[in-house]
């Protein structure tokens, strides 16, 4: 297996995700158990603001960034160096944005956390310049091991921090110290150029800043349609009512690591052929779509079968309303886990203005949702509202695929998978108040025989389905 190859950029980079997944996870649920129900929601939401600030010192080019490492290798180090200086003023400019607007909206209980959190975007901004040219260069595992890194000592040092009485402050200042140290270690990574004044060109400049309104459009409607729902629930609900979401957020978060991964590992792959096998990238494309609807709808309604249970061995009693957010959330991520598939196709069919178009569909969606649902069932309203954003989404994206493609007939293969899913939902709902493993064995012997039944399920389908994956992780 050559390094290069999309398995071992899977292969290497799944575990060290996956153990990210565990520890991120383990961290909320040890605060769940040492903080109360309103500064959970508080570490949630400032987490969420992290995530959807810590894309921005780029203004969206870190996709560009990350296939021009893919195309133009020999200009990585231009590319890089430019890229730093692009980012460093934007990351100082959200700093003060953050450390100013934050204390401001939530008062003295999360003053300190939000400064800490502002401050650390600044070293953020090298890291993303980093994982990106990184991404673009195939070295995905490494990322990987870096974040690993990063997760297993904030999960340690942040509990010590709370065990002293230091409470958020003192994971937050934890929070910092680890961003500041990943920086540092992306500085003295063997493949990433050093930075060259030099390098840096009003040219390379004026080209970046041409780019920004259509990768900045999709990247702050991206970070908005997957980080809004808890701000927007802690400032229309409370800060309790988000701690029960997050509850089972965190584990719809957990279920993206692999759709994630995969998607990032596949899209300079999926770069290369679309612009040298177009066939082959029509049949690696189909698989995938196939596979993730097929394999995700068992996962879903398992979940889904056995929330209430799972909620109530996870969490104190107060969090069992968190059960029915986790039915609704677990679906999206079988949606998600397509959507990143599709989103990765856009971005190597260079086709940017329609992802824009999908994204500005999904938050109107979710924006709209929020408002009608949230006031009337709170968190549940919150995830119901997420989900109408998903299938938005990745109806715009579908369509658009089938009609760049021609793939009618997919179109009508994932409509039976659809359909049988539907038919497990129905069976779920009905069992639900005969009790979990009921639900379980009716929802999913229910998916599964109308999944056979309309043909969607074929043995031929799955010798073929193997032979291609086996040779796309060879590619």
């Amino acid at each position: 297996m050559k390094p290069g190859s999309l398995s071992h950029a899977l292969g290497s980079a799944l575990g060290a995700r996956i153990g990210m997944a565990v520890l991120n996870y383990g961290l909320f649920w040890m605060l769940s158990h040492r903080l109360g129900t309103s500064a959970l929601g508080g570490y949630s939401l400032l987490m969420n603001v992290f995530y959807m600030s810590s894309m921005m010192p780029l203004l969206g080019l870190s996709t560009a960034l990350a296939r021009r490492a893919a195309t133009e290798r020999e200009h990585v180090g231009r590319e890089l160096s430019n890229a730093l200086v692009f980012a460093a003023p934007v990351a100082v400019v959200i700093t003060l944005l953050i450390g100013s607007v934050g204390p401001a909206s939530y008062g003295a209980a999360l003053r300190t956390p939000f400064l800490l959190l502002a401050l650390s975007l600044l070293p953020t901004a090298w890291s993303l310049v980093s994982e990106s040219t990184l991404l673009g260069l195939e070295r995905v595992a490494d990322i990987a091991r870096v974040q690993f890194a990063e997760a297993l000592l904030r999960t340690g040092l942040a509990v010590l921090a709370v065990s002293l009485g230091y409470g958020l402050s003192g994971v937050f200042a934890v929070f910092l110290a680890l961003r500041c140290a990943v920086a540092i270690a992306y500085r003295f990574h063997p493949l990433l150029p050093r930075f060259d004044r030099r390098e840096v060109s009003r040219a390379l400049q004026r080209r970046n800043w041409r780019e920004v309104p259509v990768f900045l459009g999709i990247g702050l409607l991206a970070a908005v349609s997957s980080r809004i729902d808890i701000v927007a629930l802690s400032r229309m609900s409370g800060l309790h009512e988000a701690g029960v979401y997050a509850a089972a957020s965190r584990l719809y978060d957990a279920s993206l690591m692999l759709p994630t991964i995969a998607a990032l590992s596949v899209m300079p792959t999926l770069a290369r052929l679309f612009a040298s096998d177009r066939a082959y990238f029509r049949s690696v494309l189909v698989l995938a779509m196939r596979l993730s609807l097929g394999a995700g709808f068992v996962v879903a309604l398992a979940v889904a079968a056995l929330a209430q249970p799972l909620m109530q061995l996870l969490y104190r009693p107060e969090m069992a309303p968190a059960a029915p957010v986790l039915r609704w959330l677990i679906f999206c991520a079988v949606l998600m886990t397509l959507d990143q598939i599709l989103s990765s196709t856009m971005m190597a069919a260079k086709a940017q203005a329609h992802d824009l178009g999908a994204l500005t569909l999904s938050v109107a969606l979710l924006v709209v949702g929020m408002i009608v649902l949230v006031p009337r069932l709170g968190a549940t309203g919150a995830a119901m509202a997420v989900t109408l954003a998903i299938c938005g989404r990745v109806a715009y994206r579908v369509r658009w695929v089938v009609r760049l493609l021609e793939l009618k007939h997919v179109a009508h293969d994932l409509g039976r998978v659809l359909l049988s899913a539907a038919v497990g939902v129905a069976v779920l709902v009905a069992t639900l108040p005969v009790g979990a493993l009921a639900a379980f064995a009716g929802s999913l012997s229910a998916y599964l025989l109308v999944l056979v039944a309309s043909g969607a399920l074929q043995p031929a389908a799955i010798a073929g389905a193997r032979q291609r994956l086996v040779a796309l992780l060879g590619k």
